[in-house]
């Protein structure tokens, strides 16, 4: 399962700031680290209001890592999705809400489709009924029923 995070895979988007110069080929596992390293220093902290529902959504490090380690069929272009997160946040189509499979009625996680590579994608955002926070979770290909 894991042989693939050695491969070299390309820099898949054109993104803004330092990320629009081309990059050169990278292993998932190093490309997880400059996504992680990024975001660190650019959305972690960030609150943004999302206009779709005027939900206040937090980025958190715990939700890009749980992000970039998430399985997916295009895993270096769902990891370089992290890096245009807000902007796609912001223009994604909210599709549902779903208690923890778990058990744990104090969570709830809202779907948001998006597009990565041509193919159906979904932003995560992880609810915390008791404290009310709604922060990104992840971005997956399809919706745990």
């Amino acid at each position: 399962m894991f042989s693939d995070f050695d491969k070299p895979v390309p820099s898949t988007t054109s993104l803004p700031l330092s990320f629009a110069e081309p990059t050169p080929t990278y292993t998932v596992k190093e490309q997880r680290k400059i996504i992680k390293d990024w975001a660190k220093n650019n959305i972690v902290g960030t609150v943004v209001k999302l206009p779709q529902n005027g939900w206040n959504v937090t980025f958190t490090a715990s939700g890009i890592k749980e992000a970039l380690n998430q399985p997916h069929k295009k895993t270096p272009q769902k990891n370089d999705a992290i890096r245009e997160i807000i902007p796609l946040l912001i223009k994604s189509t909210f599709i549902m809400s779903s208690p923890h499979n778990a058990g744990d009625h104090n969570i709830v996680f809202h779907y948001f489709e998006i597009s990565i590579d041509g193919e159906e994608s979904y932003i995560v955002l992880k609810e915390t009924k008791h404290n009310r926070v709604i922060a990104f979770y992840s971005i997956v290909d399809k919706i745990k029923k």
